[in-house]
């Protein structure tokens, strides 16, 4: 049965929520609060500088294939803020004195964009990508950024992500509420946000141990 629009947005950000809330007692390396040293602080940043450039990516490939004219915008949009967005981290890695490209990703990393990859209905991939990537991402961000374990120049850059993507977090909530209205759809992007948490979660524990060097990932 298709639910309400309200209902069914609310619906979907009840296991995103609750994921987040589940990172609290022990901060991943992807928030830099755990790291202890700046070579830690540059692993992650690069990684978290690979997931700008596949944003980027994914944003861009997926435009011929979205029909809906306002969706199709703001992958546009996201496209060009994504890569703004790589390039501060690319400058910060590069001021600590190590190669932005010097990465390769992580095999739950490239699992996960992959997986992102292979949705194919504008509903799925607002759901799996825009709504549960940009969610569980920021708040680890304001984790950061409250954070006095983590150092200034970590923060900077992060404060001008913040910055630009002020406003954005409604914005996949309201193409969900605008086009997720079938029972169809709107399965679809319940399964892309429970594959969205289950490979984020494995992705942020390989973090953890590469960043940390307690494993090749």
């Amino acid at each position: 049965m298709t639910k309400p629009s309200e209902d069914f947005v609310r619906e979907l950000l009840e296991p995103i929520h609750a994921f987040c809330r589940s990172l609290d007692a022990a901060p991943p390396a992807y928030s830099y609060i755990p790291l202890s040293s700046d070579a830690e602080r540059v692993r992650v940043m690069q990684s978290r500088l690979y997931n700008e450039l596949r944003a980027a990516d994914l944003f861009g490939m997926w435009l011929k294939t979205t029909p809906e004219l306002d969706v199709k915008t703001m992958m546009a949009e996201s496209a060009h803020e994504e890569m703004t967005h790589a390039g501060l981290l690319s400058k910060r890695i590069r001021d600590l004195g190590a190669e932005p490209s010097d990465y390769k990703p992580l095999p739950a990393q490239t699992a996960m964009f992959n997986a992102i990859e292979g949705l194919a209905d504008t509903c799925e991939r607002i759901a799996g990508f825009s709504l549960a990537g940009e969610t569980v991402a920021n708040y680890l961000i304001q984790m950061c950024l409250n954070s006095p374990s983590v150092p200034e120049w970590i923060k900077e850059p992060y404060r001008r992500i913040t910055e630009d993507e002020e406003g954005h977090g409604s914005v996949p909530q309201i193409f969900l509420k605008r086009y997720a209205t079938t029972e169809e759809r709107q399965e679809l992007a319940r399964r892309a946000v429970a594959m969205r948490m289950v490979l984020f979660r494995e992705y942020l524990a390989s973090l953890d141990r590469w960043a940390m060097g307690k494993a090749a990932w």
